[in-house]
C-alpha cells in the first residue's frame, strides 16, 4: 500500500479532475485506488491511496514507483497547464501594482506564450516539462505530501526565475506594442485631418532596398523625407520602414500603391495609418518603372520576400 497527499491553492478543481482521470489509468494497470478530500482554508488536499489488486503480483516497491511517477507526471502537466499562468499573474500583481487587471491579464497571457515558445533563454516546453516531472518525482521519493504552489516557490527557484523573466519580458513587449499602437493612432489622426496634396503615390523599392515615391505621371515626388528615403546614405539606427511612413505622411496622398511586398509589421502599420487608402500592385499590367512585383528579377531576390530593414 502507498499513500500520497497532493494539494493546491490555485487549481484545486483542476487537480481533482486530473486525479480522477489519472486514477482510472492506474486502476487499469491493476491498482486499487481510494481518494479522500480535505479542505484547510484556501488549500485543498487530496489523499490518494494505492494498493495492488488481487490479480497483480507487483511488489510494494514497484507499486510505489509506478504510483508516484504517474502522480509526478500529472503534477508537472498541471503546473504547466493551470498553475503557471496563475503564478505569472501573482508575480505581475506583486511586482507591478500600477497595472490594471486587464493589463495584468494581457501581459500574463503574453508571458505564458513566451514560455511556450522557449524564448529569452527559457528551455523548450517539452524539456521543461520533463525536468519539472523529474523534480516532482525526486521529491516524492522522500515525501508523502506535496503542495504544488509551495513546491514551486521553495524547491523550484530556477523555474520561478524563468517565470519572472518571462513576465518582465512580456511586460516590456506589451508596453512597446501599446506605445506603438498609440503612436499609430496619432499618425492616423494627422493623416485624417490634413488636406491631400497628391491624388496617388506609387511606392517602389530600389535595387539597394531603398524606397522611392512616384507620382501618377511617374515622376519622383519631392520632399525632405522623400529625398532621405531614396538616398544612399542613411543615419545609423534609422528604420527605413518608419522613414517610409513619415515620407508618405508629409506627401499626404489620397491613395497609396505599394509596388513591393512589405514585411508584415510594415504592412500592418501602413494599413493602419492610411486606412482605406492602401493598395497592392497586382503587377500584370503595371506601368510603374521599378515595380518589383512586375519584374521579379530586378533585385536579384524573391520579390515576395519581405523588404530588408537597414
Amino acid at each position: 500500500m502507498d499513500c500520497v497527499q497532493i494539494g493546491s491553492y490555485l487549481a484545486a478543481d483542476s487537480l481533482r479532475r486530473r486525479l480522477f482521470c489519472e486514477l482510472d489509468h492506474l486502476r487499469a494497470q491493476g491498482l486499487e485506488i481510494a481518494i479522500r478530500y480535505r479542505v484547510l482554508g484556501n488549500l485543498t488536499l487530496i489523499e490518494c491511496t494505492a494498493r495492488s489488486s488481487r490479480n497483480t503480483l507487483a511488489s510494494d516497491q514497484d507499486l510505489r514507483r509506478l504510483f508516484r511517477r504517474r502522480l509526478a507526471n500529472l503534477t508537472a502537466s498541471m503546473i504547466f497547464d493551470e498553475v503557471e499562468e496563475a503564478l505569472v499573474l501573482d508575480t505581475l500583481r506583486t511586482r507591478h501594482p500600477e497595472l490594471g487587471e486587464e493589463e495584468v491579464a494581457a501581459v500574463s497571457e503574453y508571458a505564458v506564450a513566451l514560455l511556450n515558445e522557449g524564448v529569452g533563454g527559457v528551455l523548450e516546453p517539452s524539456i521543461r516539462l520533463r525536468e519539472v516531472a523529474a523534480d516532482v518525482e525526486e521529491y516524492l521519493c522522500d515525501s508523502n505530501a506535496l503542495v504544488i504552489e509551495g513546491f514551486i516557490r521553495f524547491r523550484m527557484k530556477e523555474y520561478m526565475e524563468e517565470l519572472k523573466r518571462s513576465a518582465e519580458e512580456a511586460l516590456v513587449r506589451f508596453m512597446a506594442e501599446r506605445e506603438h499602437r498609440e503612436f499609430v493612432r496619432l499618425l492616423k489622426y494627422f493623416v485624417d485631418i490634413q488636406d491631400q496634396r497628391q491624388e496617388i503615390v506609387h511606392v517602389v523599392r530600389t535595387k539597394e532596398n531603398r524606397f522611392e515615391l512616384r507620382s501618377s505621371e511617374g515622376q519622383r515626388v519631392p520632399g525632405d523625407y522623400v529625398d532621405t528615403l531614396a538616398s544612399d546614405v542613411l543615419g545609423e539606427g534609422v528604420d527605413v520602414a518608419d522613414l517610409l511612413i513619415s515620407a508618405l505622411i508629409t506627401v499626404a496622398p489620397r491613395r497609396v500603391v505599394l509596388h513591393f511586398e512589405p514585411d508584415s509589421a510594415t504592412a500592418e502599420t501602413i494599413d493602419a495609418v492610411f486606412e482605406g487608402r492602401v493598395e497592392r500592385c497586382r503587377g500584370m499590367d503595371c506601368k510603374v518603372d521599378g515595380c518589383s512585383i512586375r519584374h521579379p528579377s530586378l533585385t536579384g531576390e524573391d520579390p515576395m520576400a519581405p523588404a530588408k530593414r537597414q
